[in-house]
């Protein structure tokens, strides 16, 4: 299996999560992405076998900066052409983003199979540009308009790691700007730090922005943060949260049930952090600050810390969006799909009685054999969930159909 992933945290950490269910279930896995990047420091730090790929961003660039992207399309594109041959995979599994465009135009090439991870509710461009093509399309929430191809909501996948319960004092306040930072969003919690002294206050500043926070005076309940891999640890301190609106951010604050106060990012591609949080908001688990009224950030994070039927409504709201087990779901929609490329069609009925290849001393019966880079483990796995196809089966069916 080829799992294409890179960029940001929103497009890693869900690779992380369904690579370690894909590998709990036997397969041999091979992680794609750029060189000298968070996605290898990730792969190696879990042992995931990684290849290298050129990648650069096109939307929202000037035109230097997407000529340079496009000349580093096409030669990631031809790079993976070669990559497929070479590892020979049974499919591909991408997180969308630009960091994985090469890899699928390169799958629809030769003709490799691959599946779709979207984690916003308004779906990245090269998502939506290749899920037509996709076997499946699994999303983190639902979409905020028509959705092509055929498609699941499951949820964002998420590390076994990331579970609840939370541990909290009651005055923590967690502020995340994702894992490239927000320096608006981190300069704010720094004014609202100083001027809520009784509450306590978790910086994860970003590592772009990490050095610059750290140079401002800032009050001694005001711990800074710079990255963690392990970011549960911090989730399960937290009171309430404050926090951009990316989906997988989300995903994760509605696994722990933490009450939020959103600040979307207002320059996010298609303004996709604003459904996101939104879509929380409707719910009643979040709710939602505009960028321009920062301003107003210490009142917000006042009136909900001193507000707990609110917090405890907005902790049963994200229960009900909660999807823990979306990664163990989406492994078994790609085993069970794969499996059914593997059965015999009436168009193509398999052989009966075993056939002898020229040159040969024994019979091989067609159709056994394994394919390349998958596990004798995961070969049985595909055969067992193809004879015992679960419930959903039929729904997705009919969900593709419709689709």
């Amino acid at each position: 299996m080829l799992v294409a992933a890179g960029g940001t945290g929103g497009h890693v950490f869900p690779a992380l999560a369904l690579v370690e269910e894909l590998r709990r279930l036997g397969a041999r896995v091979v992680w794609v992405g750029r060189e000298h990047s968070l996605e290898q420091e990730v792969a190696s730090a879990h042992g995931v076998e990684f290849e290298s790929l050129p990648a650069g961003g096109f939307f929202g660039k000037g035109v230097g900066a997407k000529v340079v992207g496009l000349w580093l399309l096409l030669t990631g594109v031809v790079r993976a052409l070669l990559l497929l041959r070479r590892v020979g995979p049974r499919a591909v599994v991408a997180t969308g983003g630009f960091a994985s465009a090469a890899v699928l135009a390169a799958a629809v090439v030769s003709r490799v199979p691959f599946f779709l991870l979207e984690q916003n509710c308004i779906p990245g461009r090269v998502t939506r540009f290749f899920a037509r093509r996709a076997k499946m399309t699994f999303l983190g929430f639902a979409p905020a308009q028509p959705f092509p191809g055929c498609h699941e909501v499951t949820g964002n996948p998420l590390r076994s790691t990331l579970v609840g319960p939370r541990q909290d004092d009651g005055r923590t306040v967690l502020v995340l700007g994702g894992s490239q930072g927000a320096r608006a969003l981190n300069l704010a919690a720094l004014d609202a730090a100083a001027a809520l002294t009784t509450l306590n206050f978790i910086i994860l500043a970003g590592r772009r922005d990490y050095e610059y926070v750290r140079g401002r005076r800032y009050s001694a309940n005001c711990v800074l943060v710079d990255f963690t891999a392990r970011p549960e640890e911090l989730y399960r301190r937290a009171t309430i949260s404050v926090s951009r609106a990316g989906g997988m951010i989300l995903s994760e604050l509605i696994a722990f049930n933490i009450p939020a106060i959103l600040v979307p990012f207002p320059h996010a591609t298609d303004r996709h952090q604003d459904a996101n949080a939104q879509h929380l908001a409707a719910v009643g688990a979040a709710s939602v600050l505009d960028q321009a009224r920062l301003s107003g950030l210490t009142s917000a994070i006042r009136a909900l810390m001193d507000d707990e039927p609110k917090r405890r409504q907005m902790e049963q709201a994200a229960r009900t969006l909660a999807r823990p087990d979306a990664a163990r779901v989406i492994a078994g929609r790609i085993v069970e799909t794969l499996a059914g490329c593997d059965s015999p069609t009436e168009s193509d009925p398999a052989p009966v009685t075993p056939t002898l290849r020229k040159g040969r001393g024994s019979p091989r019966r067609a159709g056994t054999r394994r394919k390349p880079g998958q596990s004798r483990a995961f070969s049985r796995l595909s055969q067992f969930a193809l004879r015992h196809p679960p419930r959903w089966r039929k729904e997705a069916e009919l969900a593709c159909s419709v689709g």
